[in-house]
């Protein structure tokens, strides 16, 4: 004969039986997922490696290798060595662009500079019209910039530059008639004023895919928007440490889903606080001064894409002699 339970004998008993029912469900899941993870990373342990060609990296990867060990809140170490393609198989939605800016990869001559067209607004002219500075490369190096040009300038209508050094035409035909093989720029100073940062980043994309499109065979570095002094951005919030922030995270982004290669001016011209270096700023607290050219042109010397054919210079780790 069955022993007689009390209700609360019955449920209390029922109750048991449910949490051990449930306690079995959550192992078997817990052991499914336990098994599929041993096998990917068998699967991935046992696969074919491929062997990267430097050539191959310049052409289809716009990203780099950074130390897998962190320095302090997110900050990469200094890392020298080839690029490599990592960021671009996970699918990055919103990255730190520390994360994919270019790092220091040994340093170049002067000579590097020869066969480069520098794209952008007055910033960028800067480069042009300081060429005795030291690293100055104003006369190495060609220029298709002008004030107040963003992305939008260069795919919609002509462009007049000042002084006559280049004639009115298409933005984009200016660039091509260069014949560049490498190409550097900086935009986005001037359309924070009156553009959104999704305006910005949509012509800043056609303007990319249209270049690619018509020179497809040259290497292209994207610097990133250079800060304001903490003055300027106090009296023109447009240009705060935080937007400029996000905006470059999402040219980083751009960079890296379009193949090109990003660079962290912040890291050469702004203080530990994000804002633009007072020795360094012009009296508007958004333009530089001579010495600064010279400092952004060195940062350019120390971080370049890794070629064996590259012009480092004597004590870089990939000089020949």
């Amino acid at each position: 004969m069955a022993k007689y339970l009390s209700p609360e004998a019955r449920k209390k008993r029922t109750k048991r039986r449910k949490a051990k029912r449930m306690a079995m469900a959550a192992f078997l899941v817990s052991f499914v997922l336990v098994i599929s993870y041993v096998i990917v990373v068998i699967i991935k342990a046992f696969s074919p490696g491929v062997e990267t060609d430097p050539d191959l990296i310049i052409k289809d990867s716009g990203i780099l290798q950074p130390n897998t060990s962190l320095e302090t809140e997110g900050e990469w170490q200094g890392f020298v060595g080839p690029v490599k393609k990592t960021i671009n198989d996970f699918g990055v939605v919103a990255p730190d662009n520390r994360m994919i800016q270019l790092p220091e990869n040994g340093s170049v001559d002067m000579s590097y500079f020869e066969n480069v067209t520098f794209v952008g607004d007055s910033l960028t002219d800067g480069l042009r019209i300081y060429p005795n500075i030291e690293n100055g490369v104003g006369n190495i190096s060609q220029f298709v910039c002008n004030k107040n040009l963003t992305p939008r300038s260069f795919i919609e209508g002509q462009i007049k530059f000042d002084k006559d050094y280049r004639p009115t035409q298409n933005g984009i035909d200016a660039i091509v008639e260069t014949y560049p093989g490498k190409i550097y720029m900086t935009l986005g100073t001037n359309a924070l004023t009156f553009m959104s940062d999704e305006q910005f980043m949509y012509y800043y994309s056609q303007m990319v895919d249209q270049m690619r499109e018509r020179m497809p065979g040259t290497m292209i570095y994207v610097c990133s928007i250079t800060p304001a002094t903490a003055k300027t951005a106090a009296e023109r919030p447009i240009y705060s440490v935080d937007r400029i922030y996000s905006v470059n995270n999402q040219i980083a982004k751009m960079c890296n889903e379009k193949g090109l290669y990003y660079l962290n001016l912040h890291e050469a011209l702004a203080g530990d606080d994000g804002y633009l270096k007072p020795e360094y700023a012009a009296s508007d607290g958004l333009h530089l001064k001579p010495e600064a050219y010279s400092i952004w042109v060195q940062y350019l010397m120390s971080h370049t894409v890794h070629r064996p054919d590259n012009p480092y210079i004597p004590g870089s780790p990939y000089y020949r002699g």
